[in-house]
């Protein structure tokens, strides 16, 4: 075997060795102690200035830009995607923040009505026979109908519902983004009653019906909803799921996505999910009268009237895709639109405006200095879209 020899040996420790290595210790954990303090009071005080930028109220604001416009008086606007959608009965353009037009169309229309889904736009002529199906580039095709237009509903893809009607009769008929019917159905008065609202999902598959139906005298309303796909095909009319409400009026009828349905009753929301075959899943009654309902991304709210515990006028109810109330906001303002833009609600009237995060927060409360046409949330903190009757603006809060 091989002699191993011991080339080097450790040195014991002297008492001023000792001494030295416990001062580096004590000296290297004091640096990262005080490293530590340092970055948690940095981080302390962006989390404090971030809190109290959040949970401020402001009522003043910072002009951060104007753009002067020349509308018509009967014109309308509707936030798109980040921008803005200007129409009225002589045509529909789609404009920037400097109030560039990105397209336009012309058109004569006397009651002009439009529907949002993603990047589709669909304009059509209430009572009227012209539709107009727009996307992100612009124009995609144009209907004409034979039967005067009560409804319409547009699916992401561009696939357009219309609810048609005359003195006889009222029918549905679906066309596809480049204008072709796909489908068309009467609907017999005698059978499900008189269609009051139609939506139909993303996707464009689904369609929900509201029927308004007398029922021993009293009204009630029939939520039918059809299937276009494989699955439609194997039930009659392609009906796969009804139910019907008595007592209760349904005007409106929204898909949040492909799968999730929302009725707008006149006593509440009801929610209805599934991929296929939809099912009632959640229903948010309320227990006052409704004054108006209002869609978000991902979000619908009621303003219920004389429903404030503290003798409020209005009471603003929130709800997320289940159908869980997440915001109950009590509020005085006589507004006149309430809306939802990105998270925030808003409502406002001519001059005046509330602004509150999901949270209940009230973010901005004041007047503003013209008519005030539509507001919507801006991109970047604080800052927010004023659309007036001559001019757009652009504000950050302060």
């Amino acid at each position: 075997m091989a002699k191993i020899t011991q080339l080097y040996q450790t040195p014991e420790a002297t008492e001023e060795m000792k001494d030295y290595k416990t001062k580096l210790f004590r000296h290297k954990a004091g640096i990262g102690i005080k490293g530590f303090i340092c970055a948690a009071v940095v981080l302390a005080l962006i989390f404090g200035m971030w809190s109290f930028s959040r949970y401020k109220t402001y009522t003043t604001y910072e002009l951060l830009s104007s753009n002067q416009r020349t509308d018509t008086l009967n014109t309308q606007y509707a936030e798109y995607n980040g921008k803005l959608l200007k129409y009225s009965r002589d045509g529909i353009s789609c404009v920037n923040l400097k109030n560039e037009a990105l397209w336009s169309q012309t058109y004569n229309m006397q009651m002009p009505i439009l529907d949002i889904c993603q990047n589709s736009v669909v304009v059509a002529d209430m009572q009227g026979n012209e539709v107009y199906v727009f996307n992100e580039e612009g124009l995609r095709t144009q209907i004409t109908t034979l039967l005067p237009i009560q409804q319409v509903s547009v699916s992401s893809q561009g696939v357009t519902a219309l609810l048609l009607s005359d003195n006889n009769a009222s029918w549905i008929h679906l066309y596809d983004s480049e204008g072709t019917e796909l489908t068309g159905a009467r609907c017999r008065l005698s059978e499900t009653g008189q269609p009051l609202a139609i939506g139909i999902s993303s996707d464009g598959a689904k369609l929900a019906v509201s029927y308004l139906q007398i029922q021993g005298g009293a009204s009630a309303s029939c939520m039918v909803f059809y299937n276009f796909g494989p699955v439609g095909g194997n039930f009659v009319d392609k009906i796969v799921a009804s139910k019907v409400y008595e007592g209760q009026i349904i005007p409106r009828i929204k898909y949040m996505d492909d799968n999730i349905c929302i009725a707008a009753s006149d006593q509440g929301l009801i929610y209805y999910e599934g991929k296929e075959i939809p099912e009632e899943t959640a229903v948010a009654q309320e227990q006052g009268q409704i004054r108006s309902v209002f869609f978000g991304s991902g979000y619908a709210g009621t303003v219920v009237e004389g429903a404030g515990k503290d003798s409020a006028k209005y009471e603003v109810h929130l709800y997320d895709a289940s159908g869980d109330l997440i915001l109950s906001q009590e509020t005085n303002l006589p507004y006149g639109r309430v809306k939802m833009s990105g998270s925030d609600l808003i409502l406002f009237n001519e001059n005046e405006c509330e602004i509150y995060n999901r949270q209940g927060v009230l973010r901005y409360t004041g007047s503003f200095d013209g008519t005030i046409a539509d507001i919507y949330k801006g991109s970047g903190l604080r800052k927010y879209i004023l659309v007036f009757s001559d001019r757009t603006d652009e504000i950050k809060l302060k």
